[in-house]
């Protein structure tokens, strides 16, 4: 199938229109003309790949990355980087002209490191070997190293036969001090050798949620803070781009602020508004993170934050404080009617909104804007490359 590309959305595909459908093609860039493989095929819609470029475009470049044809990870690895922050700038601003919400222009800090970056890796294995499954298909897709993670996940990744295991799902983890957790889940045999330690920073091993080698966790530094990670809690991928998030919020925070901090992981943000604020407080649901938080708040020293155990919509309302700040830092699905509607009763002051997922951080939006005003709204390139942007959404209460 022939299409000529007319737009791109904000997944980074292609998008093109034959007969009345609506076909989404990775890879592909504006203006190109390109010859199609079809992937799926619905009704009003349909996922192509590209089996040949006609006419490219000369933003098109060739990729960094050996798996490119088969991996759809890297949505912008076909052309440059500056290119690649145009896009997603583009696919955010319309985005939000299209719901006729009003933003500030919005712009992408830059990663200054665009290659070698993420601390994490999840992958899968099948008949011994790692890779991943082509995107909408069952093809598997063996490989050695991927341009996007640190160089010390990488070489444990090319050492595959020192703890090797024939099928299940591997993660890799790595911090400053290129140590490395590695995660398995799998109900075959998992034959570790003992050069894995000798050649690798191996701080623990875990095997279907047990604890099989040392420990559990590691220690990572950022921020000029201390943090205790466990291997299943949530922790920044990006330590540049996470560090220049927490600087930029910082310029909003008091020392008068008592300050709620939804969703709250091992308390990346909690412990560094803790530095200048008045009071912080946490939610979180994982039993490990929120025991690392605590931790983390013994540390480093500060005994003006505190955690608690469990959903952020069990736990919200049973708060009884003025908080004049509150920082959500939501999964990709975004904040739930509850807590929606929790802030828009409180009318706390101001809302500072971290999202990875646009989509649902525009929707979230929508219903916010009730009672609050945007103040500012950035994108972070947390994840470059890649069709996924980090936003910052700072929200004032209108009558302020």
């Amino acid at each position: 199938m022939k299409l000529k590309i007319s737009d791109i959305d904000d997944l980074g595909r292609g998008l093109a229109k034959d007969d009345g459908k609506i076909w989404f093609i990775n890879k592909a860039l504006l203006d190109e003309e390109v010859d199609v493989k079809v992937i799926l095929d619905k009704k009003k819609y349909g996922l192509g790949k590209i089996h040949k470029i006609l006419k490219a475009s000369k933003e098109r470049k060739c990729s960094f990355c050996p798996y490119s044809f088969f991996c759809d990870g890297c949505a912008f690895d076909i052309t440059s980087y500056e290119n690649s922050i145009k896009l997603k700038e583009d696919a955010i601003n319309k985005m939000f002209k299209y719901e006729n919400i009003i933003i500030p222009e919005f712009k992408i800090v830059k990663n200054p490191k665009t290659l070698g970056y993420r601390n994490k890796i999840s992958l899968k294995v099948l008949d011994g070997q790692v890779g991943y499954y082509e995107e909408a298909t069952h093809n598997f897709i063996a490989i050695k190293h991927c341009a996007l993670v640190l160089e010390a996940i990488n070489k444990v990744i090319e050492d595959f036969n020192l703890y090797y295991f024939k099928k299940g799902n591997l993660q890799i983890r790595s911090n400053d001090n290129n140590e490395i957790l590695l995660i398995i889940s799998t109900k075959e045999p998992v034959n570790i050798s003992d050069d894995l330690y000798q050649k690798h920073k191996i701080v623990g091993v875990i095997i279907n949620d047990e604890v099989v080698y040392n420990d559990s966790f590691f220690y990572e530094r950022r921020n000029g803070l201390l943090y205790k990670v466990s291997y299943d809690a949530f922790f920044q991928v990006n330590a540049w781009i996470s560090e220049k998030i927490s600087q930029d919020i910082m310029n909003f925070i008091t020392s008068d602020d008592i300050i709620l901090d939804l969703y709250c992981g091992v308390g990346y943000f909690s412990l560094k508004m803790a530095l200048k604020a008045k009071e912080v407080i946490g939610i979180e649901v994982l039993k490990n993170a929120v025991l690392d938080a605590l931790k983390n708040k013994e540390l480093n020293h500060l005994n003006n934050v505190n955690f608690l155990l469990g959903k952020v919509e069990d736990k919200i309302d049973k708060i009884a404080k003025k908080f004049t700040k509150v920082l959500v830092d939501p999964p990709r699905s975004g904040l739930d009617k509850k807590t929606i509607n929790f802030l828009l009763a409180q009318e706390i002051p101001t809302i500072i909104y971290i999202s990875c997922n646009p989509k649902t951080l525009k929707r979230d939006i929508k219903v916010l804007i009730e009672k609050y005003k945007i103040l500012d709204l950035k994108g972070y390139d947390m994840f470059s490359y890649t069709k996924h942007v980090e936003c910052v959404c700072i929200l004032n209460l209108r009558y302020l």
